[in-house]
């Protein structure tokens, strides 16, 4: 009797211990944002990228910008605008297959969908997307932090109605 009661508790433990080794760490948080089925969050995104070439003619001063993906579906793109460094936040998600898409929500309600992939070692990333017929690509740098000389940052809804959003990347035109 006591040995079976040994046995049941030994089993008991067993197999609770199994249950806990076969369980996963998903390193993605385990649900898509709102609204978004079978999406992903490229974890080599993740990070801050700057601005260095459209189309493969390089960008200079005011018109660089800058992409942060924070790595869960949220990031913040910055940008120059005369003196000031806007941010505006968004959120991201990544369809993966032939083809690897991007698809931005920025909070001021415009929309981005993009093609992209990166160099051998994950430190040059390119968009890609098409307007009007003509084919345009982003060269962004991965950069280990954000530094941009000191401007104040002011969000987007402080900016005026009357001055360009910058070269936002893959900006749907309606």
């Amino acid at each position: 009797m006591k040995r079976q009661l040994l046995h049941r508790i030994l089993l008991v433990k067993v197999t609770f211990i199994s249950l806990l080794a076969f369980s996963s760490c998903d390193i993605y948080q385990s649900y898509p944002p709102p609204g978004y089925d079978d999406t992903g969050y490229d974890r080599d995104l993740t990070g801050y990228w700057e601005l260095a070439y459209v189309n493969g003619n390089p960008v200079y001063n005011y018109e660089v910008n800058w992409l942060e993906f924070y790595g869960n579906g949220y990031g913040m793109y910055y940008y120059n605008e005369g003196p000031y460094t806007y941010e505006l936040p968004f959120e991201y998600y990544c369809e993966y297959g032939y083809d690897n898409w991007l698809y931005i929500h920025y909070y001021d309600g415009t929309y981005a969908e993009m093609n992209y992939w990166f160099n051998h070692n994950y430190t040059i990333l390119y968009l890609e997307w098409f307007s009007r017929g003509q084919r345009i690509v982003y060269t962004y740098y991965w950069m280990d932090e954000m530094y941009w000389s000191s401007t104040p940052i002011k969000y987007e809804s402080t900016r005026a109605t009357d001055v360009l959003f910058g070269l936002r990347p893959g900006l749907k035109e309606s």
